[in-house]
């Protein structure tokens, strides 16, 4: 009998160690496992061929701007913030539009501005677009910021676990008549208007900025350089010029100048060092590709 009580004592601590092996084993799995606490750290893309990318147009006035962003259909969470400085006189205006706005001192007369906002992605669209204004208004009155010209575009996207950051730089500019030239904010593409440069002054304002992504290449084509958008008012049309591309090194010898408006189209390129001109029928967006 004595020896059935030690073999069932024995029995009972074997068990009761098994169970304790096992908890300790799903634990060791459960801490594998799980997601990671804490915020996700973002990813910054300065470029990606196949990715997201917003379109800026400007509003005939020049005191806002329309925000189209491109293929986004499969995240799952937008935010944008847009920063740019203005001279510190304003105007009150009537308007219908309330925006948040943030401020700061900034140096030489200028004032930092700010506006955030989130872009509702439940329907998982693929283009969304939200108009943006330099002020803010309240009770239809708004107060507008003057002298608005260079800025960013920073966005956050979020999918699944990961976060990645797209920042764009914009040029807002009225177009100078006499010289019928528009410039990006980093002075790499130029554009001049040919023909009747007053027609610029029924324009209002354009604006330039370089891009995070592009739509569909061409079959075998890859971007050298930045991709451009040169985008005049929705309704508005920019007569035909001559476009300059400038690159930081000398492009191979099959690079051209590509402009897309609906379709991409190949144009005819002079290449001068780093340095590709041609001429455009109008607005779009411009890239220089080559062939691998």
């Amino acid at each position: 009998m004595e020896k059935i009580k030690v073999f069932l004592l024995a029995r009972k601590k074997i068990i009761i160690l098994a169970l304790v092996v096992i908890a300790l084993a799903g634990f060791g799995i459960s801490k594998i496992t799980a997601k990671p606490a804490g915020p996700v750290e973002e990813v910054d893309i300065s470029f990606d061929a196949e990715g997201p990318y917003a379109l800026l147009y400007p509003r005939r006035d020049g005191n806002a701007l329309i925000m189209n962003l491109k293929r986004t259909g499969s995240y799952d969470g937008i935010s944008y913030e847009l920063a740019y400085t203005s001279s510190p006189d304003e105007t009150v205006v009537k308007g219908n539009r309330i925006s948040e706005d943030g401020e700061s001192s900034g140096v030489g007369g200028s004032i930092d501005r700010g506006v955030m906002g989130t872009i509702d992605t439940k329907e998982k669209k693929g283009e969304y677009e939200q108009e943006i204004l330099f002020g803010t208004c309240s009770k239809n009155v708004c107060k507008y910021d003057k002298g608005v010209e260079n800025g960013t575009l920073t966005l956050h996207i979020k999918k699944g676990n990961k976060a990645y950051r797209m920042i764009t730089q914009w040029h807002l500019q009225k177009p100078d008549v006499a010289l019928g030239k528009l410039t990006s904010g980093d002075e790499h593409l130029v554009y001049k208007v040919d023909g009747d440069r007053q027609a610029l002054s029924n324009i209002g304002f354009t604006i330039i900025n370089d891009l995070t992504g592009a739509p569909k290449l061409p079959a075998g084509k890859i971007v050298t350089g930045k991709v451009y958008s040169l985008n005049v008012p929705i309704a508005k049309q920019l007569g035909s010029g001559s476009v300059s591309l400038e690159l930081a090194d000398n492009p191979p010898a099959n690079a051209k100048i590509y402009r897309y408006d609906n379709e991409w189209k190949e144009l005819e390129t002079k290449i001068e060092g780093g340095k590709l001109s041609s001429k455009a029928s109008g607005s779009g967006i411009f890239a220089v590709l080559i062939t691998p």
